[in-house]
């Protein structure tokens, strides 16, 4: 099997500080992204892994963050950790809730130069103070010195009898609700409410209107103020030997689903099921792998690489070699890919010998182990 050499990237740190927008809080972050040998490494696309850490000793993670960047033409890039940004594809922990004032934290970089999900550390240091404006977040009374005008949060005064003078209650007094006298208006507004008997019919009419299906998904998102959360993914495989001719591009079959929801199994012009049709938008992580094996000649060269919408995947190319004669090789690879609604993606192969081909496993014995498919592939909206 052929490995495919890995850059690393080293990145330099121009600075890191608290930063403050608007809106959004967040650590400002600039670097400049090289490969191993020193050479800037221009207007590439990139993966930042950002983790917050509590300590280098258990190095528990309080925050962590991924994102995806385009260095310019300098190498240059710069982020805002713990912001809403467009590039941000997931998040764990929830950056507001770091207490900045409690003790030390450090933060650790690492990268992902070939989009592989595949990161390599290459920093970890101290945050060597917190912003005010973090700060402040945590403050506490105690802390608080001399008397506070309403403008700035607080009474102006430094004892009840002043408050009460203050916000004109000075008169209230500690009579129960059950023995103080109602107005006209607060009597009427009670024999307007709804009684035990008229609540009773309510719920059993929009108990009935669920079990017939009438509540729509817009009347759902009104209620609740979101929509309930939606998994969007799909797994499919092939059990069939494929065979490509020499030097020429063939599409992989998918003839099994595993599971599926909005990616489905698409035909191509030729009516075979090489396409997967993603029926949601968004960024996808797909994964795939072949068994390949060629009983005549070691070393054939097999070339493997992604299409969307019939045009090659930028940078999806993976070329392998296959080992001795009739031995199996397994091949995979991965991709973070962005798809629009109905979009569709195919997985093609090409190969120098005719007898070079994919095929599966069969169920094997002492010990009892499942099959092994000749092609499988899964593909995850991540957002």
């Amino acid at each position: 099997m052929k490995l495919i050499p890995l850059f690393v990237l080293i990145v330099s740190l121009l600075y890191c500080k608290m930063g403050l927008s608007q809106s959004q809080k967040g650590i400002a972050f600039q670097a400049v992204a090289r490969t191993n040998s020193g050479v800037i490494m221009s207007n590439k696309q990139i993966q930042i892994r950002i983790s917050i850490l509590k300590d280098t000793l258990t190095e528990e993670i309080l925050y962590q963050e991924l994102k995806s960047v385009t260095t310019s033409p300098l190498g240059l890039f710069t982020i805002l950790i713990g912001a809403t940004e467009p590039a941000k594809i997931s998040t764990m922990g929830a950056f507001e809730k770091i207490n900045w004032t409690t003790g030390t934290y450090f933060m650790r970089v690492e990268i992902d130069s070939e989009n592989h999900l595949q990161f390599i550390r290459i920093g970890q240091q101290q945050i060597q103070y917190a912003a005010y404006a973090f700060s402040a977040d945590h403050v506490l009374a105690e802390n608080i010195e001399g008397v506070l005008n309403t403008t700035q949060g607080g009474t102006g005064v430094n004892n009840i009898t002043a408050f009460k003078l203050a916000m004109q209650i000075d008169k209230v007094n500690n009579v129960p609700d059950s023995l103080k006298i109602l107005s006209k208006a607060s009597i009427q507004a009670l024999a307007l409410k709804l009684d035990k008997k008229d609540t009773v019919s309510l719920s059993n009419r929009i108990n009935q209107k669920m079990n017939k299906g009438e509540i729509s998904a817009s009347e759902i998102a009104s209620s609740l103020g979101y929509l309930p959360f939606e998994i969007h993914f799909g797994a499919f495989t092939d059990t069939a030997k494929q065979m490509a001719l020499i030097n020429t591009a063939t599409a992989v079959k998918w003839r099994d689903t595993i599971g599926q929801n909005q990616v489905a199994i698409g035909l191509n012009s030729s009516l075979e099921p090489t396409r997967l049709l993603v029926e949601k938008a968004g960024i996808y992580l797909v994964q795939y792998s072949l068994q390949v094996s060629n009983p005549q000649i070691a070393n054939d060269e097999i070339s493997i690489w992604l299409r969307r919408n019939g045009a090659a995947y930028p940078n999806s190319l993976r070329q392998f070699l296959t080992g001795a004669v009739g031995v199996k090789n397994f091949f995979s690879g991965q991709a973070i890919m962005v798809f629009g609604e109905s979009d569709y993606l195919e997985l093609f192969f090409s190969v120098k010998h005719n007898q070079t081909q994919l095929l599966k496993t069969s169920t094997l014995t002492n010990p009892s182990r499942p099959a092994t498919p000749s092609a499988q592939i899964s593909l995850f909206r991540i957002q």
